[in-house]
């Protein structure tokens, strides 16, 4: 089992009965919940920091030549179904 700490955070009383809210409907703790979003949160900024990092190293015009190419090779449907329609 993993160390833990703890850790003091200050939030508006708002977010905090919204919170609880939650992890009640979720049936789990708030505990569990602030460690839910605060994980899923920083790997989605940690991914994010990684794929910026990637692309800013890379030629844009080569890239987008690339998606193009990609975006070429997907087959294209002639008709579209009628349950796939707007209807105005």
């Amino acid at each position: 089992m993993n160390k833990t700490q703890v850790v003091t955070l200050r939030v508006p009383a708002e977010l905090k009965i919204r919170l609880a809210h939650e992890a009640k409907t979720q049936g789990v703790s708030l505990n569990n919940l602030a460690n839910y979003f605060l994980t899923t949160q920083l790997s989605q900024l940690e991914a994010l920091s990684i794929v910026e990092s990637r692309i800013s190293k890379k030629n844009i015009s080569t890239l987008k030549a690339k998606v193009t190419k990609i975006l070429d090779a997907v087959p294209k449907k002639q008709t579209v179904p009628e349950w796939d329609t707007v209807k105005v």
